[in-house]
C-alpha cells in the first residue's frame, strides 16, 4: 500500500479506519492557526495531537515510523486560515501496522 495525503481547512474526517499517520503539516494562512488531530469519526476520539502555528508560518508533527489510529483520522481546525495536510497509510489490520514498524 501506498501512503496518501488528505488537504482540509474545515474540521472533518480525513480517513476512516486503521492507518498510520506519518506527517500533519498545518500551514497558518494569514493568523494563527491550531488544529486537533483525533483517532476516530469525530473529536470524541482519542486525542493524538494539538498542532499550532503562528501568522505566516507552518509545522510540521513526524512522528518516527508512524502513529497509529485505529479508528480513523479526524482533524479540528480553528478556522479556515489553518491549512492542514495529513500524510497517512492505510493499514488492512494491526498485522500490517507491526510489519511496517519491524521494515
Amino acid at each position: 500500500m501506498h501512503a496518501a495525503s488528505e488537504y482540509t481547512n474545515t474540521s472533518r474526517v480525513l480517513y476512516r479506519g486503521p492507518c498510520l499517520v506519518y506527517n500533519v503539516h498545518l500551514a497558518a494562512d494569514g493568523a494563527q492557526a491550531d488544529c486537533q488531530v483525533y483517532d476516530g469519526v469525530n473529536a470524541n476520539g482519542t486525542l493524538k495531537a494539538h498542532i499550532e502555528a503562528l501568522s505566516g508560518t507552518s509545522f510540521d508533527w513526524d512522528p518516527d515510523k508512524g502513529v497509529q489510529f485505529d479508528f480513523g483520522i479526524y482533524v479540528a481546525v480553528n478556522a479556515n486560515t489553518s491549512k492542514v495536510t495529513v500524510t497517512y497509510l492505510p493499514l488492512a489490520s494491526s498485522q500490517e501496522h507491526e510489519e511496517q514498524k519491524a521494515g
